[in-house]
């Protein structure tokens, strides 16, 4: 893409002049094609900008299907797992969940609170309040 209006300018006075344009193009590497291509752009939608590629989805609804099932029936599995038993990309995989209002996420296995954790929790926070006010407390980064 050409970088500054200026440049381009010139770039465009170099299209018309197919002589100088010839002549300078073994010095500046400029070929013709590039250069038609934005004038031919700027024709047809009056802009030079490139436009966005569309792809359009290419799964069908049977395999959007098979991925949701297979989520539905376990919850628990990774994208990843799903990707590798549906033979299906994964983004492929996460552009069905996200149509879906489906994020996946790790989880993360904590330890259960026993009957006495509260009590530790108590003893811990007076320890460290009591190492505050001491001033004994060693905080680093």
């Amino acid at each position: 893409m050409l970088r500054t209006l200026g440049r381009s300018c010139l770039t465009i006075l170099a299209f018309r002049e197919h002589d100088w344009l010839r002549r300078q193009n073994t010095k500046s590497g400029i070929s013709c094609s590039p250069i038609s291509r934005k004038i031919s752009g700027f024709r047809e939608r009056g802009h030079v900008r490139q436009l966005k590629t569309y792809y359009p989805n290419k799964l069908s609804d049977d395999q959007k299907l098979d991925v949701m099932l297979m989520l539905e029936e376990n919850p628990y599995t990774s994208s990843r797992q799903t990707t590798s038993a549906l033979n299906i990309s994964h983004s492929s995989i996460l552009r069905v969940l996200t149509e879906n209002q489906m994020h996946p996420y790790k989880l993360v296995p904590t330890n259960e609170f026993a009957e006495d954790d509260f009590d530790r929790q108590i003893l811990f926070c007076e320890q460290m309040m009591q190492m505050i006010d001491d001033n004994t407390l060693q905080i680093e980064n």
